[in-house]
């Protein structure tokens, strides 16, 4: 029984992978001080043999590995992953490394483009040789709804939801049109741009917690997987087990 673990800006996102099957993710809060209270309960209550951690928050990766207990494998850049190292960016998030080490994997004949929508939204582009061809990293969809609040006193908080349509007729409808719509647009640009950079076409990946949004407005997108990265950081351990 294998644990995966995936600390991200937002949530810190745990499951089990009992060799065939994903179980249910289960989230806590990254920056809630009582998260790591709760995490250690919740291992105390779960059964495991090994665990494999992606993480892009360094100050809190170690305590949570000595809350797991069991053998663990850190997702880096020196690992096996399946990718051509000399590529791959020194600078690279372990979460990206997840998601392209899965395309490249699943894919391994095609030029693949995973568009994470997170706390940041990125797109990572893999070829069919392996090779880490490049990233774009920009604010994620809630992190720029939470700056526009901070930023403009007439805009109230909001849920996020799917518009109707792009032509607002209120702050609340506007917002969710700009939104929504506004990353529509940036990944079907981006997209193009990928394209026409490796002239050829990309198969489109979206994950991440608010790839649902984008999914019901990008016919182009390939395949929606909200477990894409935990797929990559499950590969990653075989490799390395």
């Amino acid at each position: 029984m294998l644990l995966i673990v995936d600390i991200g800006n937002t949530n810190m996102v745990f499951c089990l992978h009992d060799g065939r099957e994903y179980g249910q993710t289960v989230r806590f809060k990254t920056h809630d001080a009582s998260s790591l209270s709760k995490i250690s309960s919740y291992v105390r209550s779960i059964y495991y043999d090994h665990c494999v951690v992606s993480s892009v928050v360094p100050e809190i990766t170690e305590a949570l590995c000595t809350i797991l207990g069991k053998p663990y494998i850190l997702v880096g850049r020196t690992l096996k992953t399946g990718l051509d190292l000399p590529s791959i960016p020194t600078e690279l998030g372990s979460d990206i490394i997840c998601n392209l080490a899965a395309a490249h994997s699943i894919y391994p004949n095609e030029y693949v483009t995973v568009a994470d929508f997170g706390t940041a939204f990125t797109t990572e582009t893999v070829s069919p040789e392996g090779k880490v061809l490049g990233v774009t990293i920009a604010p994620g969809l809630w992190t720029s709804i939470k700056a526009l609040f901070g930023a403009a006193s007439q805009i109230p908080r909001i849920e996020l939801q799917m518009p109707d349509t792009v032509l607002g007729r209120d702050t609340v409808s506007s917002v969710r049109a700009g939104c929504v719509f506004g990353y529509k647009g940036q990944l079907e640009v981006i997209i193009a741009q990928v394209e026409k950079e490796v002239e050829h076409k990309v198969r489109l990946v979206v994950t991440g917690g608010f790839s649902r949004y984008i999914a019901e407005v990008v016919p182009r997108i390939d395949e929606v997987d909200i477990l894409w990265t935990l797929k990559g950081a499950r590969l990653i351990y075989e490799l390395n087990r």
